[in-house]
């Protein structure tokens, strides 16, 4: 009998596990909480930047339970709660089709209209966070989609570093 309950505890330990999905952060204000409780009486226990990838599965009430890779990625730790609405996953309808990683340098990378800087800036992404980005090698502007798939703008291609990153 314990040998039965010591497998099926091991099972359950490995099971959430493979349930997890990748995610982007998506918040205006900058950061998304991690809370120790599904809810916002609970202690904050991290805060994840916009943009950021995260791992997570449903939980109760409107909130997912985020879990960071370990060592290898072969597994994941478990860090808290998050908002449901703060995670999006990337439509693969978009014409994206890389993920990469912005350069930290000055703190945030423009977004601008065109490709080159006689154009509008459209917006900004912050220096170490990822982003949906599609283009050739020979180009020196890439165009960039924002989390949900979705056309944003031009990014210098020296400013998007290509990174392994999770597939959606």
């Amino acid at each position: 009998m314990k040998k039965l309950l010591m497998t099926f505890v091991a099972f359950a330990m490995i099971v959430p596990c493979l349930a997890q999905k990748p995610g982007l952060v998506k918040d205006e204000d900058g950061y998304t909480n991690v809370r120790k409780g599904p809810g916002t009486t609970y202690d904050i226990v991290d805060q994840i930047p916009d943009g950021m990838f995260v791992y997570y599965k449903a939980g109760p009430d409107g909130w997912n339970l985020i879990y960071t890779p370990t060592e290898g990625a072969e597994s994941y730790e478990f860090i808290g709660f998050m908002a449901r609405n703060k995670i999006v996953v990337p439509k693969r309808s978009g014409d994206w089709k890389k993920v990469g990683k912005v350069k930290d340098e000055d703190g945030y990378t423009n977004i601008r209209k065109g490709p080159g800087t006689k154009y509008d800036i459209v917006g900004k992404v912050k220096d170490g966070g990822y982003i949906l980005y599609s283009g050739g090698s020979n180009d020196q502007w890439y165009k960039v989609y924002k989390q949900d798939g979705t056309f944003r703008g031009y990014m210098a291609r020296n400013k998007i570093m290509k990174t392994a990153s999770p597939s959606f």
